[in-house]
C-alpha cells in the first residue's frame, strides 16, 4: 500500500514539474492595449507596464515574449514586502530589475540575461524587502539613470 501512496505522489509530483518546465512559459500574456497599462514615471521618464497581480501573471512574467517597446515594460505588484526573487526561464530577451519599496527605488539589477530551460537557472535577489519590481529592456537603468534613492510614481494602477 505504501509503494503504491509513493508512485502515486511521484506521479503527480513529475506532472507539476512538467506544467511548471513546459506549459508556463507558453501561457504568456500578450501585451496589453496601451491604454490598458499602467503608468511608471523614474524621475522624467514615464514608461507604460502591463501589471502582473496574480500568481500566474507573476510567473508567466514577460516570458514568451519577443522584445519590448522602450518605453514599456512590467510591473509585479505584492500585497506585502518580502524578499521576491525573480529569474529568466523563458526570456526571449534581457531586463533590468528595479526593486522597489514604497516609493523610492531600492535596487538595480542590471542586464539579467535569458537563460535556456534546462540551465541551472541564476535566481536574483533584491537587496532588501521590496513591494513592487519593474522589468525593463536591459540597459535602461544605465540610460535613464535609474539607481537606488530614485522616487517612483505609479498612475493607474488597476
Amino acid at each position: 500500500m505504501y509503494v503504491k501512496i509513493a508512485v502515486y505522489l511521484l506521479i503527480a509530483a513529475a506532472s507539476l514539474l512538467a506544467l511548471s518546465v513546459f506549459a508556463v512559459p507558453f501561457l504568456s500574456h500578450k501585451a496589453l492595449a496601451p491604454d490598458e497599462r499602467a503608468k511608471v514615471t523614474v524621475g522624467d521618464r514615464v514608461f507604460y507596464v502591463d501589471v502582473a497581480r496574480t500568481v500566474l501573471e507573476k510567473a508567466n512574467g514577460l516570458s514568451g515574449r519577443d522584445a519590448l517597446g522602450e518605453d514599456e515594460g512590467m510591473l509585479f505588484v505584492f500585497k506585502e514586502l518580502g524578499n521576491y526573487s525573480f529569474w529568466m526561464k523563458g526570456m526571449k530577451f534581457p531586463l533590468d530589475i528595479i526593486w522597489i519599496r514604497g516609493d523610492r527605488v531600492l535596487g538595480v539589477s542590471q542586464n539579467a540575461q535569458p537563460e535556456p530551460f534546462f540551465s541551472g537557472l541564476k535566481i536574483y535577489y533584491p537587496p532588501g524587502p521590496v513591494d513592487r519590481v519593474l522589468e525593463l529592456n536591459a540597459g535602461s537603468a544605465e540610460r535613464y539613470d535609474i539607481r537606488e534613492g530614485n522616487r517612483i510614481a505609479l498612475f493607474d494602477i488597476r
